[in-house]
């Protein structure tokens, strides 16, 4: 088995697909990545059993062969070696029964131990399986799943709550949707349209949505797959199969505020500078924070008492009876973290119900429901 690349190709390539290799091994096999050369392309694999990504590539392939070996010691040797634009690096496996590999680069060599492929999870070719497909705009999915995850729990728990809802159902209105049970985001994905094998909810584990996010980013088009219960996101040179969450969803519909008494109107730049204000106060009492909303101006602050009290004041708008309520800062800064809208609008009934909060601009479909926190 002989084969070489640019080293620089086969750094991104190996760094990108080292990221759904396992952590923490179950099976040791799954800490390395599988490497097959065949027809001039190169195919990298790497795999927790939850998400599988795959890389192919094109690479000077002299002789055809696979092998595994461990993710991290590979990147490691990799990104070690000096290196310039055009320094190219070859692997050559002379001897199959010795379980060595040379990797040549520079002026830099290395023999590595490696393992047979035998033991490594199947990888499907799901170019040859007939897979029910349709194409998705690259940047319309990547703004729903920005928008979507910022309600996602990062703490274990609930597999359901560690994912995302990518909610087909409905043809003329596909969503996306997470929730910690504290709160809610919910937004529409635009431009799209569904093939009826599609139209269901698949929960996507958040394992697979910070490489779903750079997938949707850097592709213009994106193919959309249904591979034996598992969804399939594919570009020229990458796919990503993900494993579904077993479970339900909660019904986003129904924990949506149907009507608000009050609407206040803020600017974003001027709340986001006023929440970072209080902030080295909130973080002392579970990130609790005041909003004191009257006709024309809004108070926001947090009291410590063993640390002292923060207030900002800025111009709002609001239409109703003023307010006195308090949120999580945290949830209402992950919220602005998302936004390109220049105005924020929140949508209120009483300081015990929860507050909606969604872009000032009237086409956007993005609605975040933020549980109000007691005092």
């Amino acid at each position: 088995m002989r084969f070489q690349l640019p080293l620089k190709t086969l750094t991104e390539t190996v760094a990108m697909v080292s990221k759904a290799v396992a952590a923490k091994g179950i099976k040791p096999i799954l800490a390395n990545l599988l490497i097959t050369a065949q027809n001039n392309q190169l195919r990298f694999v790497g795999t927790d059993l939850e998400v599988m990504m795959i890389s192919t590539i094109e690479a000077e392939i002299e002789e055809n062969g696979s092998f595994t070996i461990p993710a991290k010691l590979i990147q490691e040797i990799i990104t070690s070696i000096p290196a310039d634009e055009n320094t190219v690096t070859r692997f050559e496996l002379t001897d199959a029964d010795a379980n060595e590999i040379t990797i040549i680069s520079g002026r830099s060599k290395y023999t590595l131990q490696i393992q047979s492929i035998e033991d490594f999870p199947p990888v499907p070719v799901v170019e040859e399986e007939g897979l029910p497909v349709f194409q998705a705009p690259g940047n319309a999915m990547a703004r729903a799943l920005k928008e979507a995850g910022v309600a996602m729990s990062v703490e274990d728990g609930n597999p359901v709550q560690k994912s995302i809802c990518i909610d087909f159902s409905n043809q003329d209105r596909p969503v996306m949707a997470s929730t910690d049970s504290k709160r809610l985001a919910v937004t529409r994905i635009q431009s799209i349209q569904v093939p009826e094998i599609f139209r269901r909810a698949f929960i996507v584990p958040s394992r697979a949505v910070a490489e779903l996010q750079k997938l949707f980013e850097s592709n213009e088009q994106i193919t959309i797959g249904l591979y034996k219960e598992q969804l399939v996101f594919s570009s020229p040179q990458f796919q990503l199969i993900t494993r579904l969450v077993e479970g339900r969803f909660p019904d986003y519909n129904r924990v949506l505020p149907k009507e608000s008494s009050r609407i206040l109107k803020l600017k974003r730049k001027e709340l986001t500078q006023s929440l970072k204000a209080v902030v080295p106060i909130a973080r002392n009492i579970s990130g609790l924070v005041h909003f004191d909303v009257s006709a024309n101006e809004t108070k926001i602050w947090s009291d410590a008492k063993e640390q002292g009290k923060a207030e900002s004041f800025l111009q709002s708008e609001l239409n109703g009876e003023p307010i006195n309520i308090a949120f999580n800062v945290k949830f209402l800064q992950d919220f602005l973290n998302v936004l390109d809208d220049e105005e924020v609008v929140i949508e209120m009934t009483t300081p015990s119900y929860p507050g909606m909060m969604r872009p000032g601009n009237p086409e956007s479909e993005f609605k975040y429901v933020v549980m109000p926190m007691s005092y």
